[in-house]
């Protein structure tokens, strides 16, 4: 039986469409179903008491990173499948290597399945980040079948598959199709042997995970590795975890001899050595139960001459319409006075932030900016409402901890929140609307 399937969302039909009624997508795929057997009577599974479950939790293989670890929940659990997606050379492939050759040094057999690099190009990959190690395996080849079989005569603690695009099944190397009838086949052998797998993917140009979206759907994990090509920081963050939580994130670094994790983020999200600048303020920025330092720069600069219409606003690293939102609000409720400014607003290390805890920071980068007056030495934490209220946000205290232990002096906190205490050195400056920040600046 016949039936299209779209690349895109999954959506399924016996009757050809144009365009995909459920995501709008115009590519359809039309698949050959099998026919299912009858006349078999199925064979019942295997049915425990929900207390006796608990015995058959197996203990989670330690990745090698701590960083990691946070992300997945605690290590790999046996039989998991996990996608690990990012744009190509972003360092999915030496991230892995290096945990593999990690979970090899503790006896675990491990088995990393190439599709892209030969042996020799696997070998002075290996040799670059110190990955040899009699305990880890490695394979070349571009067949799904054929790497499954290494992965079945092996049966190690964990399998990479590197990558889903590369590996050629019944459909054409690289089309959905393909996508999906490889990583069904990876789910279904580490769900039948308990060996855990690790899909790598590629991403588009928009940003998601290349190949049907059925795929994020059937694995356990779905994880992302990004960063920017020009600066050494890498973020990985879960979107999917069956066996913990998504609002964790790791924090790596790009060196010479491969990927180092970052316990403690602070030099790479904040420029240190450069004195006092106008335009600069840190806010204490939150992914998960994590809190790290965040530079916001701002920049308002006069427009050129001969330049007409609206302001142009550049954000780099913040959601451009809520910039726009706190610049608008700015000029509205306080005496700064953006007209005939061109707003350019960045942070540092090509970190990303979309948190309302940001808004306040933002803000008083720009009006130190537009002064000319520097924020020594200051953390601000707030959202700025559009009638220019400062509205507090989770984990106030948390994360003037954070701000205090990090050496900041001032933290520039909502007035609303009464309960607010200062913790050792660092003092409070209480602010109610957005009119306030001037005494700040004087």
């Amino acid at each position: 039986m016949k039936k299209w399937v779209c690349t895109q969302c999954g959506w399924q039909s016996t009757k050809w469409y144009g365009r995909c009624p459920e995501c709008g997508n115009w590519e359809l795929e039309e698949i050959e179903e099998k026919p299912e057997r009858k006349g078999e009577e199925g064979q019942a599974g295997k049915i425990y008491p929900s207390p006796d479950l608990s015995a058959k939790e197996e203990k989670r293989i330690p990745t090698g990173f701590g960083e990691l670890d946070r992300v997945l929940g605690g290590g790999i659990v046996p039989g998991s499948v996990i996608l690990l997606a990012g744009e190509p050379g972003i360092g999915k492939s030496t991230l892995l290597l290096q945990s593999c050759a990690k979970i090899a040094e503790e006896g675990e057999k491990v088995l990393y399945i190439s599709a892209e690099e030969s042996y020799p190009q696997l070998a002075g990959r290996m040799k670059r980040v110190g990955a040899f190690n009699p305990n880890l395996f490695a394979a070349y080849t571009r067949e799904i079948d054929e790497a499954l079989a290494d992965a079945e005569k092996l049966r190690p603690s964990l399998v990479v598959f590197d990558s889903i695009q590369a590996l050629s099944a019944p459909g054409g190397g690289g089309s959905a199709s393909q996508i999906r009838e490889a990583s069904s086949k990876i789910i279904e052998f580490s769900k039948a042997s308990g060996c855990a797998s690790v899909i790598v993917g590629h991403v588009t140009k928009d940003g998601s995970i290349a190949g049907p979206r059925t795929m994020e759907h059937l694995v356990d994990v779905v994880c992302q590795f990004e960063g920017e090509n020009n600066t050494p920081l890498r973020i990985i963050r879960s979107v999917k975890n069956r066996f913990g939580s998504t609002d964790e994130i790791g924090c790596f670094e790009i060196k010479e001899k491969g990927v180092e994790e970052v316990k403690d983020p602070y030099g790479l999200f904040v420029v240190k050595g450069e004195g006092a600048a106008a335009g600069r303020c840190v806010t204490m920025a939150m992914e998960g139960r994590r809190f790290f330092p965040l530079e916001i720069e701002a920049l308002c600069a006069p427009k050129m001459r001969g330049e007409g219409g609206q302001r142009s606003v550049t954000v780099n690293g913040l959601e451009y319409n809520r910039v726009a939102m706190i610049a608008a609000a700015l000029q509205q409720h306080s005496k700064i006075y953006l007209s005939g400014r061109d707003l350019y607003l960045s942070t540092i290390a090509g970190a990303k932030t979309k948190e309302p805890g940001a808004d306040l920071a933002i803000a008083l980068a720009m009006a130190s900016s537009f002064t000319n007056l520097p924020l020594p030495g200051m953390a601000a934490i707030g959202e700025v409402s559009l009638t220019g209220q400062i509205r507090p946000v989770a984990m106030m205290d948390q994360r003037i901890e954070t701000a205090e232990r990090l050496g900041f002096k001032t933290a520039v906190v909502p007035a609303s929140q009464k309960d607010l205490k200062e913790k050792g050195k660092i003092s409070l400056f209480r602010v109610d609307n957005l009119n306030d920040i001037l005494q700040i600046l004087r």
